[in-house]
């Protein structure tokens, strides 16, 4: 397997595991939150597809986010210049829209991330999108974006788990869901 397809397979594995996790959550569970100020699941949701959006556009140098291109921010009830995803503090306020609209945003972003994925070359993942910022360069971005939504997964999962005892991951999912 060579290294594209390697993270294909990274970002794909995990968006199966965050969907299967995510699958029949009640509009309560996407807004509890474990402690007054702790994040919830729709907040997490949001940030981690968010952050995916804007650093594909990024390191891909695509126009624009499907935040704004595909109108994805009025299903938010949000501006096209919404805070940054990673300004929790300015986010507490964030409506969290219908488990639908979170999903919806969360399929179009990870299929516009295996497009972008399908255009990349070998040689392509050593090169700078950013100069000024020469530790992200093609390769270190898409290794962020794996450990970010493997790691923002894990906190859903949890936070799913504290309110279901029983949940689990569907059979087979832990590893690999084909």
């Amino acid at each position: 397997m060579d290294s594209i397809a390697f993270i294909t397979d990274c970002l794909a594995q995990v968006h199966l595991r965050l969907m299967a996790t995510c699958d029949d959550l009640s509009s309560e569970q996407l807004v509890w939150r474990p402690a007054p100020t702790a994040n919830n699941i729709g907040f997490i949701l949001w940030h981690l597809v968010r952050n995916e959006d804007a650093r594909v556009t990024n390191t891909g140098k695509l126009d624009a986010d499907l935040w704004a291109t595909g109108s994805w921010h009025e299903k938010f009830g949000q501006p096209a210049t919404a805070p940054d995803p990673g300004d929790r503090m300015g986010l507490r306020g964030l409506a969290i829209p219908s488990l639908d609209v979170l999903v919806g945003y969360a399929e179009a972003v990870h299929q516009r991330t295996l497009g972008y994925l399908a255009d990349l070359t070998p040689d392509s993942l050593d090169k700078l999108p950013d100069p000024a910022r020469p530790e992200y360069d093609v390769s270190g971005s898409l290794r962020h974006l794996i450990t970010h939504k493997n790691n923002h997964h894990g906190q859903i999962d949890y936070l799913r788990g504290l309110q279901d005892e029983f949940w689990d991951l569907p059979r087979g999912t832990g590893v690999v869901l084909a």
